[in-house]
């Protein structure tokens, strides 16, 4: 089949950088470029070969994205940064109708553009687009149990939730990305992942309702929790956050709006010299 590529096909260039995207949206996956295989192979091809019956036809297409890194590397300032600008970036597609339902630390990344590192929201696999979810059969309907689970907000470990009985919503992806700030604060050090006397190792070898337990145990115990050196700043982030999501688990605690939820949550709790950073490109 390789022998049947064309290597002379033309090729989609695009402009480093995102340019031309609003600058809140320039912090999501770059394809640095694009071409179809093979106008005379596609999937109806291949499964006639195979002896498969399915009319379903797709043409085969590459896709060059740009090399990221994952922002664990990061330590200090420049981590919180990063985590800052992926954490604006999903607000603002999640206003726009893109749900990204999957916050965990190997989909935040990034990738370095004269000397600064740039975040960026990688992995919309599991996402949905709102617009589209009346209207495509088969498609999610926000009500699918998404995430990885270590990082999945507290309401969707419950049993409703595993029934899918409880809607995605804002306030669980925005937990989330507090989830996967304190998971690294306590377990990498500049850059590196503990290799001794590591927490919370036990959250990935439990099912939902085991993590669940042992989340709820770690917020009853948050106090004593100390962060790696290069993380202590962005550890007071966490904890300040991580006390407004013990305050949302009180039955009698409202549920806010999404806006209010992306201020209580987090924006409230960023140092203020991450803030006023200027974040465009």
């Amino acid at each position: 089949m390789a022998n049947n590529v064309d290597a002379t096909a033309s090729v989609t260039d695009t402009t480093p950088g995102n340019s031309g995207l609003p600058a809140d949206l320039k912090f999501t996956p770059h394809a640095v470029c694009s071409t179809v295989v093979n106008e005379y192979i596609d999937t109806l091809s291949v499964k006639k070969a195979l002896g498969i019956d399915n009319a379903d036809s797709r043409i085969i297409r590459i896709i060059l994205l740009r090399k990221l890194d994952p922002i664990t590397t990061l330590s200090d300032k420049e981590f919180l940064l990063a985590w800052w600008e992926v954490v604006k970036c999903h607000r603002a597609l999640w206003k726009r109708g893109v749900h990204h339902r999957d916050v965990s630390p190997s989909n935040l990344m990034g990738y370095r553009l004269r000397g600064r590192f740039i975040g960026v929201l990688n992995d919309f696999d599991l996402s949905s687009i709102k617009e589209s979810l009346s209207s495509i059969q088969g498609s999610p309907k926000g009500f699918e149990r998404t995430g990885t689970v270590p990082f999945m907000a507290l309401d969707l470990l419950k049993p409703d939730a595993i029934a899918g009985r409880v809607e995605h919503v804002y306030r669980h992806d925005a937990e989330s990305f507090v989830w996967v700030l304190a998971w690294i604060c306590l377990r990498y050090r500049k850059g590196k992942l503990l290799r001794k006397r590591r927490p919370l190792d036990e959250w990935l070898t439990v099912d939902a309702m085991g993590c669940l337990k042992e989340k709820t145990g770690f917020l009853a115990m948050l106090s004593t929790m100390g962060a790696t050196r290069s993380h202590k700043k962005s550890f007071k982030v966490a904890f300040e956050s991580l006390q407004v999501i013990m305050k949302f688990q009180i039955p009698s605690t409202p549920i806010p709006a999404d806006d209010e939820v992306f201020e209580m949550l987090l924006q409230h709790h960023v140092l203020q010299k991450v803030l006023r950073r200027n974040i465009s490109l």
